[in-house]
C-alpha cells in the first residue's frame, strides 16, 4: 500500500557549526526535531526548505 503523501515529503536543512557548512535532508515529520537538535548543539540553521517529490 502507498504511504501517505506527507510521509514522502522531505526537508532540506542547511546549517553552520564550528565554521563548517553542512546540509541534510530529513522527512517532514522529523524536520522540526532535527532543527531544534542542531540549534541545541550550537549550530546556526540558515536554510530549511520543503522539497517536492519527483514521482
Amino acid at each position: 500500500m502507498d504511504e501517505p503523501r506527507n510521509e514522502r515529503l522531505m526537508v532540506l536543512i542547511r546549517w553552520l557549526h564550528a565554521g563548517q557548512r553542512t546540509e541534510e535532508t530529513v522527512p517532514v515529520a522529523m524536520a522540526r526535531h532535527r532543527r531544534n537538535e542542531l540549534e541545541a548543539q550550537g549550530a546556526v540553521v540558515y536554510w530549511s526548505e520543503r522539497l517536492g517529490n519527483a514521482f
